[in-house]
């Protein structure tokens, strides 16, 4: 009796055996038929279907494949077909997320894409790819709602790294405030290198240097070639004014990196490290590369490097030079500021004070230069009047010309009888008023130079020198 019973489960099982492989063989004949575009395939897709239509797992593998194929009306129909063999029926999870992959990628419906997530998370609230699918679709939406829904991700998947996939979203969104604020919550350790390229550039162009670096040396250890790992570590490392450190990278991001592009910006930042370390050869050398690649579209503009190899000659007291880039740096750009054309005249006084040979040459250039931009600009006609008198008043020390005395008493003339005064106008006031006094004394005038005394001391009664004057006979 035992014998027959065994005998017949062996030839149950076998059976059973035979129907499981041949259900196997016809679900791989249809993927293997969509992958390779057979011309059967809807009649392999059906047999398939018949084969497998109590087993929802299959049926969305079909699906699937026909979603990668971009057919997605059969795509569509497996997800349902995969739905309706749940159990219970309609609430197999994986089948809303293809539904919801169909609408997302090919649909023009977001909120239809996030009702179909929503309902994978109902029906399987401990799997993360619900509400990660969801957040990618409302994050065009609103990006805070994404990162809410995330919120319940975490409560539900305590093993998903929550703070760098919010991230994520943020950084898709455009939003590198929220994308920093969400990534240095993270376990930099779990990182891969795409989260990690975006914590360092988020951290980067939010200032916040020390975790741009800390994030470029973690992605660095994963990839030592990568371009952008090396180009952030560099440029964070100069903004900390870790100059060395910075150098360090200069060598690894030009010749040690892998399918790196160098723009204007690499060769500015680079100009601007050797700066920092007194190299002006390779400063000037980087700093001329960054002028060759300039162009309309760069991040950084023309006129800003100009400006800024202009600035260095200065430093260097290369006079010549400083001019000649300024002089460039003001036909480029666009928009002019006071400040801007102030510049010049900035140069032209300092190289008047550093070589006595051109001192009237081009104490004179400043001088014409202030009294231009003080018709040019009206608001600053004060302080312009006031910069071109201090100038004269350096090309006449003994007063016998009177150099000064014209535009000292153009800005009593403007300031005298104003209401209210800035402190940096009652300077200007008290030392037009000080040249006045000073000239009237020179010329024998008392009275008047004491006139003056009483008008300084209005201003500033401790001023010893008004104080001494008013003591004369």
């Amino acid at each position: 009796m035992k014998t027959i019973k065994y005998l017949l489960m062996g030839v149950l099982l076998a059976g059973f055996s035979a129907t499981a492989n041949a259900q196997e063989e016809e679900l791989n004949a249809v993927l293997n038929g969509i992958k390779s575009k057979a011309p059967n395939v809807a009649e392999l897709a059906k047999t398939a279907y018949k084969k497998n239509k109590k087993n929802p797992e299959a049926l969305l593998k079909i699906g699937r494949a026909f979603y990668a194929e971009k057919d997605t009306a059969n795509a569509r129909r497996f997800a349902e077909y995969a739905n309706e063999a749940g159990k219970p029926k309609y609430h197999f999870a994986p089948a809303y997320l293809l539904l919801g992959d169909i609408e997302a990628t090919y649909g023009t419906d977001g909120g239809k894409a996030a009702g179909f997530y929503n309902q994978a998370i109902n029906f399987d609230p401990k799997n993360p790819d619900g509400y990660k699918k969801w957040a990618m679709v409302y994050r065009k939406i609103s990006p805070s709602q994404a990162a809410k829904k995330l919120q319940e991700m975490k409560a539900n998947c305590p093993d998903e790294d929550v703070d760098a996939f919010t991230a994520h979203i943020y950084m898709l969104a455009n939003d590198e405030k929220q994308a920093y604020e969400n990534y240095v919550k993270a376990d930099i350790n779990k990182l891969d290198k795409t989260y990690l390229n975006e914590f360092v550039r988020c951290s980067y162009f939010t200032g916040h240097f020390e975790d741009a670096l800390r994030a470029a040396e973690a992605g660095l250890k994963i990839e030592p070639r990568n371009p952008v790992f090396n180009r952030l570590a560099m440029f964070s490392n100069y903004e900390l004014k870790n100059y060395e450190a910075a150098k360090s990278y200069i060598n690894k991001y030009f010749n040690e990196t892998d399918s790196a592009k160098f723009s204007e910006y690499d060769h500015y930042y680079t100009a601007l490290i050797y700066q920092a370390l007194d190299d002006k050869e390779n400063m000037y050398l980087h700093y001329d590369k960054a002028l060759e690649l300039v162009n309309e579209s760069s991040m950084i503009k023309r006129w800003a490097i100009l400006k800024s190899v202009s600035d260095s000659y200065l430093k260097d007291k290369d006079f010549d030079n400083a001019i000649n880039y300024y002089e460039q740096f003001l036909a480029s750009k666009p928009e002019l500021t006071f400040d801007d054309n102030e510049g010049l005249a900035t140069i032209y006084s300092k190289y008047a004070e550093a070589d006595e040979t051109k001192k009237t040459e081009y104490m004179n250039k400043a001088i014409e230069l202030y009294n231009a931009l003080a018709e040019k600009y009206p608001v600053q006609e004060i302080y312009a009047t006031y910069m071109a008198a201090s100038l004269n008043s350096k090309l006449d020390n003994d007063m016998k010309k009177n150099l000064a005395k014209p535009g000292y008493q153009k800005v009593i003339e403007l300031l005298a009888n104003k209401a209210e005064r800035t402190n940096g106008e009652n300077i200007m006031l008290k030392t037009s008023y000080h040249y006045m006094m000073f000239n009237s004394y020179i010329n024998k005038n008392v009275a008047a130079a004491k006139d003056y005394a009483d008008k300084i001391l209005a201003i500033d009664p401790e001023y010893k020198q008004a104080l001494e004057i008013k003591k004369l006979k």
